[in-house]
């Protein structure tokens, strides 16, 4: 029996008074008041008609914690002022204060109430979402008694904002399965489906000998390098979203094939997001142009020594983390450089041959197998790629691809690619790609009719394949291609 109880049979033996109202109750109790002082009064927690949850023996309204998860009421019930009704995060009348899983993950609260994992403020225990990826906690835990941990890092999926350490955020993948594979996209770190058919739409603006394009971030639209190969009246133009475009600066003149890079946000190299970066024609140097086009540096950087080629092959503003966030380039004599944002140039390899197209890769190698973590860079019209750790030292892979150019299917972005064969800036819809986000793209010079000229470098999971990209009916005329982005712009067709 009771303490309480107790007393009540106690009382009625000494003075043969009744305990309490003819319905167990007790009328004396004020249902406002607040008898262990944890924000929530004596009425909301059943003192009239006293109720004990964890059937510790002491009624709710007396005790600290009432439903024995650890979790002091104080802290469940929503906020300090008894007045106000006792929360109830998940919804299934039943206050925090007297559910053992207040949000209804399938963890219970006592387990579940270390911190708030995604810092919105909400406790994990009273959080559906704990790690704030838009994926409810319900469904990423699996067995509450060990937790799903797709990826095996030791943080279990619904604690986990890449559950499959594919490189792409559980946010943007969602729920849904890209690929149709029958599994969801946020715990499959490979697109097994089929490749996407690519129909290409011309920009209506008509652009002077197009070489190079990236994504200017500052503005959401795309810069191209025009003009080749005097670079009169100007190298560099921005395209704006009705498709008209505007001088981005005064750098001109520059007769080789002007490559660029462009700085997004996000990095950890030290670079101001949209500044440019391009080659001036010069062997080894490199230009710097400000975000808003208006300080050229000319050079800005100079690699020591005699030789190291020109910037036509590729340039490329780590955002992996793999190279410091480092500018890093390849030249068409065949070396490969990194510069940090202090101008410093560090020569990591010679090749000797002319090395066209690169990126550095994400080091995830679920996704990407033995590139994971890698700088990739093609050989000119030789059908090979090659590999470079971050040391410098590298490998070859023979994929069958003459690689004009390397990127990366970025999470909801549109492609934009220069058509050099027809003189034409050709784009594709963002939704096309979806079945491949994430995924390394390749371009390649010389195009069979009929063809897209692209193709995707698919890991299997026991090994590399260059998959070539079906070119769909309708699409526009396709002839050389030279350099493509993926941006968050859009141009005219391409929205």
């Amino acid at each position: 029996m009771s303490p309480r109880l107790f007393a009540c049979a106690a009382a009625l033996v000494l003075v043969g008074a009744a305990c309490g109202s003819p319905d167990g109750g007790d009328p004396g109790l004020d249902p406002a008041a607040d008898s262990d002082g944890d924000h929530i009064n004596d009425g909301d927690e059943g003192g009239a008609v006293p109720v004990d949850t964890d059937g510790d023996d002491v009624p709710d309204y007396q005790d600290p914690d009432s439903d024995g998860d650890g979790i002091d009421d104080y802290r469940e019930a929503g906020d300090a002022d008894p007045v106000t009704p006792p929360v109830d995060s998940d919804h299934d009348g039943t206050p925090d204060f007297q559910d053992t899983d207040a949000d209804d993950n399938g963890i219970p609260d006592g387990v579940d109430e270390a911190g708030d994992f995604d810092g919105d403020g909400v406790p994990d225990f009273q959080d559906g979402d704990d790690d704030g990826d838009g994926l409810p906690d319900r469904g990423e835990v699996g067995d509450p008694a060990h937790p799903v941990d797709t990826d095996g890092d030791g943080l279990p999926d619904y604690h986990d904002l890449d559950s499959d350490a594919d490189g792409l955020l559980d946010a943007d993948e969602t729920q849904g399965d890209s690929d149709g594979d029958g599994v969801r996209d946020p715990v499959d770190p490979r697109n097994d489906g089929p490749p996407p058919t690519l129909v290409f739409t011309a920009i209506s603006t008509a652009f002077n000998n197009p070489i190079g394009i990236d994504y200017h971030e500052p503005t959401g639209s795309v810069v191209m390098s025009v003009n080749y190969p005097n670079g009169s009246p100007l190298n560099l133009e921005r395209v704006e979203l009705d498709g008209s475009h505007v001088s981005f600066s005064n750098f001109n003149s520059q007769s080789d094939e002007v490559k660029i890079a462009t700085v997004r946000s996000g990095g950890i190299g030290g670079f101001t997001p949209g500044d440019l970066f391009v080659g001036n024609g010069v062997d080894g140097e490199i230009a710097r142009v400000s975000a808003d086009g208006g300080t050229v540096t000319n050079p800005w950087v100079s690699l020591p020594g005699n030789g190291n080629g020109l910037m036509r092959g590729a340039m490329y503003v780590d955002r992996t983390g793999v190279m410091g966030g480092d500018l890093i380039v390849v030249t068409d004599a065949g070396e490969l450089w990194r510069v940090t944002a202090a101008a410093a140039p560090t020569r990591l390899a010679a090749t000797g041959v002319h090395l066209e197209g690169m990126i550095v890769v994400p080091p995830f190698p679920a996704r990407f197998g033995p590139l994971a973590g890698t700088i990739i860079a093609g050989a000119e019209q030789q059908g090979v790629m090659y590999v470079f750790a971050p040391d410098g030292t590298f490998t070859t892979v023979n994929l069958g691809v003459a690689i004009e150019d390397i990127d990366l299917v970025t999470p909801g972005e549109n492609f934009f690619g220069v058509n050099y064969g027809t003189g034409r800036l050709l784009g594709v819809p963002r939704e096309t790609w979806a079945p491949i986000t994430g995924d390394i793209v390749l371009t390649t010079e010389t195009v069979t009719a009929g063809t897209s000229g692209l193709f995707r470098i698919y890991w299997n999971g026991a090994t590399l394949v260059a998959q070539p990209l079906p070119l769909g009916a309708g699409s526009a005329t396709v002839g050389q291609w030279e350099h493509v982005t993926f941006a968050a712009a859009g141009i005219v067709e391409i929205p």
